[in-house]
């Protein structure tokens, strides 16, 4: 499966998630992307074999996009730019 996602850097998530969602720690929602992120580069994969969507995992857990949304259309939904430039 291919997914489409628009790229946003991770600065600019950050600030979008945290503009959202007031009450978020800053402090968790870096270290879980990163977490996110360093799981991505290392090449895990969803228990379905798809590659991890870096953003929703950092919420969900290790998966894809359509595992954690249900969803199989994700050109209207972000991803970390560092992720969509290794697909």
């Amino acid at each position: 499966m291919t997914t489409t996602f628009t790229p946003i850097s991770f600065k600019d998530y950050v600030a979008k998630h945290l503009a959202v969602n007031p009450r978020g720690s800053r402090t968790e929602l870096v270290a879980n992307l990163k977490a996110a992120l360093a799981a991505y580069k290392a090449g895990v994969r969803c228990s379905c074999g798809e590659q991890i969507w870096v953003i929703g995992s950092a919420f969900a857990g290790n998966a894809c996009f359509t595992c954690i949304s249900g969803e199989a259309d994700s050109s209207e939904d972000f991803e970390i730019a560092e992720a969509c430039l290794k697909n």
